[in-house]
């Protein structure tokens, strides 16, 4: 009875949102690519001000989803260690401010991969109860969520950035070429002044 008990709706939720996190990994991994590829375009031949909008809507919408990620799974632990009565930590029960920092240090250490491992930085004195091997897990599959979406992003972001600084210069110079596409018959699809 203790055990039916113990796997409780606190651990089907972390269950469901270890699932969710490897599926949001993936579709931002491939999805992202796609809208990259969109946001270059509309940079390449429609800069405005509309544009601009469009982009940081999307980028918006990316925080968003990773703000989401966040505050469930801080949700999750809390749910898990007063819930399920599990002890997450080597140092025993935690606070939920406390469960923040830890997420928090999970969220640096994607960001930044080894360094913080290699420079033994950490921002929370908790450490994971090592002999919850299923929590070892989860707390990976959070941290990699985070290292895959903000190394896309940020690679994404950075190179978005410079395209529309590169296109301002040339608007503000005057040696935007208008784009028009390209009719059969000719060898470039480059417009001429």
């Amino acid at each position: 009875m203790t055990d039916q008990a113990q796997f409780g709706w606190p651990i089907w939720f972390a269950i469901a949102n270890t699932v969710a996190m490897v599926i949001a990994s993936v579709f931002v991994f491939f999805f992202h690519e796609r809208k990259h590829e969109d946001i270059e375009s509309w940079i390449d031949f429609s800069f405005s001000l509309d544009m601009l909008k469009r982009v940081v809507g999307y980028y918006r919408t990316m925080a968003a989803l990773m703000g989401l990620v966040f505050v469930v799974f801080v949700i999750s632990m809390f749910a898990l260690q007063k819930g399920a009565g599990l002890t997450l930590f080597a140092e025993g029960e935690a606070s939920m401010l406390g469960m923040a920092f830890f997420a928090l240090d999970l969220v640096l250490r994607g960001a930044f991969f080894d360094w913080m491992e290699h420079f033994d930085w950490s921002i929370s004195p908790l450490t994971m109860n090592r002999e919850l091997f299923w929590f070892v897990i989860y707390a990976f599959v959070f941290r990699m969520f985070f290292a895959l979406t903000l190394l896309k992003i940020l690679i994404s972001f950075a190179w978005i950035w410079r395209k529309i600084q590169l296109a301002k210069r040339e608007v503000l110079m005057g040696t935007a070429t208008a784009y028009r596409p390209r009719s059969v018959g000719e060898g470039s699809g480059a417009a001429g002044s």
